[in-house]
C-alpha cells in the first residue's frame, strides 16, 4: 500500500467545506458534534487555536449567511446531503490547479449530469456499505431519467421534510442552482485565502511528513496514529490519497464509495489523539467511560441491536424510534470507549461489539471491588 499526499486537492477539499464554519459555533456546543469527529471525545483536548480560527471564519462568513444556508445544511458533520458533497461523489476534485478552475468545471455540467450526481450520491448514502458499482450507476441513471421519478425517489427517502425540500430545490433547475453556488463560492475565495494562505505551509509540511511516515512504517501506522480507530484493512487501494484538512482539523473522513477514494486527515488529529492517549492512560478512567456509556437506556438498546448483527444506523433508528443522528451519536460514544469497533465482513464495513474488551473490563471491575471467589 502506497500513500500519497495531494496539496492542491487538500486546499480545494477545505475550500468546499469552508462555508460550513458559518455554523461552527452553534454546532460545537452540541454533544453530538464534540463526539462525532473521529469517534473520539475531544472535550479535554486543547483546541483554543482552532476555535479562534473557526470563530474568525464564522465572523467573516456572516455577510453571506443567507446564501450559504441555501447550499450548506445543518448539522455539520452528521449531514452528507449538502449540494457540493452530493456532486463530488461522482465528480472528481483531483487534477485541478486551483479553486476557480474547479468551480468553472461545474458550470460545464449538463442538467441531467447534475441530477444524476445527486441521485447517485443519495443512493450511496441510503444503501449503506454498497460500493460505487455499475448496478448503482444504472439505478441512478434510471431514476434521474425524468424529473417525476426523481421527485418520487426523494419523497420516499428516510429523511426529514426540510432536507427533502432542499433536494427538490436542487433538482428543480439544476443549472441555475449550480450557477448560483459557483457565484457564491467565487465571492468566498478571497476570504478563504485570507485564512488558508497563512497556514498552507504547515499543511504541506505535515502532509509530506505524514506521507513519508506512513510509507516507511506501513499501513499499520494508520491504526497507530489514530489510536486504532482506523483499521488498515478497511482501505484496500494500492495507492491511498491523503488530503490534509484545516477546516476540520480534528476530523478524519474516509471516502471509499465515490469517484474519488481518499482519507481526509485533520491537521490536528495526531496531536489530539496524542493528548487523548495521555489523558486516558489511567485504566480506571477507561473502565469508568465504558460503564458510563452502558448507563444510558437507548444506548444500551443500540448495543443490543449491534450485538444481534444489526449495523445499519437507519434500521437501528427506526427500531428505537429516534433519529439517525442520535444513533450516530451513541455509536460514536461506543467507538470512543472502544466498546464497539469497525470490522469488515463479507466485503461490508460493519460495527461489532468488542467482547474481548468487555470481558477484560468485567474482570478488572471484579478485581477493583474484590469480588469473592
Amino acid at each position: 500500500m502506497k500513500f500519497r499526499f495531494y496539496p492542491k486537492e487538500s486546499k480545494l477539499y477545505d475550500f468546499l467545506r469552508f462555508p460550513r464554519l458559518l455554523f461552527y459555533k452553534e454546532e460545537y456546543e452540541k454533544d453530538e458534534y464534540k463526539e462525532s469527529l473521529t469517534g473520539q471525545n475531544y472535550r479535554e483536548v486543547s483546541m483554543s487555536n482552532y476555535l479562534d480560527f473557526a470563530q474568525r471564519a464564522e465572523d467573516r462568513l456572516k455577510p453571506f449567511a443567507l446564501e450559504i444556508e441555501k447550499f450548506y445544511f445543518k448539522p455539520l458533520l452528521l449531514n452528507s446531503n449538502n449540494f457540493i458533497d452530493l456532486i463530488t461523489r461522482t465528480e472528481t476534485i483531483f487534477g485541478y490547479s486551483n479553486e476557480k478552475e474547479f468551480l468553472y468545471s461545474l458550470l460545464d455540467l449538463k442538467d441531467h449530469e447534475i441530477n444524476n450526481s445527486i441521485v447517485t450520491s443519495l443512493i450511496l448514502i441510503c444503501e449503506e456499505n454498497e460500493p460505487y458499482i455499475e448496478e448503482i450507476k444504472d439505478k441512478a441513471k434510471e431514476i434521474s431519467s425524468n424529473k417525476e421519478k426523481i421527485i418520487s425517489f426523494i419523497k420516499d427517502l428516510p429523511i426529514d421534510s426540510a432536507l427533502k425540500w432542499n433536494l427538490f430545490m436542487m433538482i428543480e433547475d439544476p443549472l441555475d442552482y449550480t450557477k448560483k453556488y459557483v457565484e457564491l463560492m467565487l465571492e468566498i475565495i478571497p476570504i478563504f485565502n485570507e485564512f488558508y494562505n497563512s497556514i498552507e505551509r504547515e499543511v504541506c509540511d505535515y502532509g509530506n511528513h505524514l506521507e513519508d511516515y506512513l510509507n516507511k512504517n506501513g499501513s499499520n501506522a494508520v491504526s497507530e496514529l489514530t489510536d486504532y480507530i482506523l483499521d488498515p484493512k478497511i482501505i484496500e487501494q494500492e495507492e491511498v490519497s491523503i488530503l490534509i484538512s484545516v477546516v476540520f482539523s480534528y476530523a478524519i473522513s474516509i471516502s471509499l464509495r465515490g469517484k474519488d477514494n481518499y482519507i481526509g486527515w485533520g491537521l490536528k488529529v495526531e496531536d489530539a489523539i496524542r493528548q487523548l492517549k495521555e489523558i486516558n492512560e489511567n485504566k480506571i478512567n477507561e473502565r469508568v467511560q465504558i460503564f458510563k456509556n452502558l448507563g444510558d437506556k437507548t444506548r444500551y438498546e443500540v448495543l443490543k441491536l449491534i450485538s444481534s448483527g444489526e449495523t445499519s444506523t437507519k434500521v437501528i433508528a427506526e427500531a428505537l424510534g429516534v433519529s439517525s443522528a442520535t444513533i450516530s451519536y451513541h455509536i460514536n460514544n461506543f467507538l470512543t470507549s472502544k466498546v464497539v469497533k469497525m470490522d469488515k465482513i463479507d466485503n461490508k464495513y460493519v460495527y461489532v461489539v468488542d467482547y474481548e474488551l468487555l470481558n477484560r473490563t468485567i474482570e478488572e471491575f471484579k478485581e477493583d471491588l474484590k469480588f469473592p471467589e
